[in-house]
């Protein structure tokens, strides 16, 4: 993912953090999709997921 994103232009230091986060956010939203109790798809769950970091990303500036 770090590669692609270069590829794209991504600077280094934001490619690494944008691809952690999305390892980081698949592996919330499977952990969350994979519990007896959930109901929701795995989409939304996903989606959820990576929605989550933004403000705290935002927040450092």
């Amino acid at each position: 993912m770090t590669h692609a994103l270069q590829e794209r232009g991504v600077p280094d230091p934001a490619a690494r953090l944008a691809a952690g986060l999305g390892v980081l956010a698949f592996h919330r939203a499977v952990a969350r999709w994979s519990h007896p109790a959930n109901q929701r798809a795995f989409a939304d769950l996903a989606r959820e997921a990576l929605q989550e970091p933004r403000p705290v990303t935002a927040a450092l500036g």
